[in-house]
């Protein structure tokens, strides 16, 4: 998570600078908030009224400035290019199964943990963020639930589906693992967090995913059967099994992950 000491990610406005000619972009100059504000050396007098630089109306009037510019030349085009090129909800995209039809597509978040690569309904992901400090709660984290993660303010009971799915490792060779090492570290993928929603309930878990590809929208028929030796629920997850770049990816059931987060959780 940030600092407040982190620079201020907006443009570089003067606040001495007077306001432009109708029509006009304001002037560029220096970002007072990264000098003298809470990212600077504090010596802003207006800290003594805003105590924050994000409730000054000179950081307000830089936001807005920020989001009312014109587009860079091209990228308009560009996204109206790309939206006409996607294919329309409940379609197949162009690499699936031409038999695929309207309702036989099923949206999918696909990420790792450890050698596995697993996959969740989109419609129960609220989303994905960076990774945070996790708070342990006395006397009741263990392998399962890790803690309390701080989302936008809001304490959300961070859960470990390494220890629910007794992720421990791949089972592949020594050599196997280096060579997966060497390309994991080549790609450097980004850990991060996964929040899940069960809007029925309106629960919200999160947990650590050693990687997160995104989202990807594939044809039901390509879902098969979990084998029938992990088929039990009692050491079984997934309701699917979908083969995806290569490799083989457990689409899990979370309705089934809800009600075991809620039975270790009670």
């Amino acid at each position: 998570m940030a600092s407040s000491n982190d620079p201020i990610p907006l443009p570089l406005l003067d606040p001495t600078d007077s306001p432009p000619p109708d029509g006009a972009s304001p002037a560029i100059g220096n970002d007072c908030w990264n000098r003298i504000g809470v990212s600077g050396d504090r010596t802003c007098p207006e800290l003594e009224t805003h105590i924050h630089c994000r409730n000054c109306p000179v950081f307000a009037d830089a936001a807005r400035t920020f989001f009312d510019r014109q587009a860079p030349e091209g990228y308009l085009a560009e996204w109206t290019d790309w939206l006409a090129a996607a294919p329309a909800p409940g379609e197949a995209p162009e690499d699936d199964s031409s038999s695929a039809t309207r309702g036989e597509v099923v949206s999918l978040l696909i990420f790792r943990l450890l050698g596995e690569w697993l996959a969740v309904a989109t419609r129960s992901v609220a989303e994905v963020t960076t990774p945070r400090p996790v708070h342990r709660i006395p006397h009741r984290s263990n392998e399962i639930l890790v803690g309390l993660v701080n989302l936008r303010g809001q304490l959300q009971l961070c859960i470990s589906l390494h220890g629910l799915l007794g992720v421990e490792g791949d089972g592949s060779t020594a050599g196997e693992k280096a060579d997966a090492e060497s390309t994991i570290a080549a790609t450097a993928p980004k850990p991060r967090l996964v929040v899940l929603r069960d809007r029925d309930r309106n629960e919200t878990w999160v947990f650590p995913a050693d990687e997160v590809i995104g989202i990807h929208r594939v044809a039901r028929s390509r879902l098969s059967a979990v084998p029938a030796t992990l088929a039990n629920p009692a050491v079984s997850y997934s309701q699917s099994v979908l083969p995806w770049e290569g490799k083989s990816v457990g689409f899990l059931d979370e309705q089934r992950i809800f009600a075991a987060l809620r039975s270790f959780d009670s």
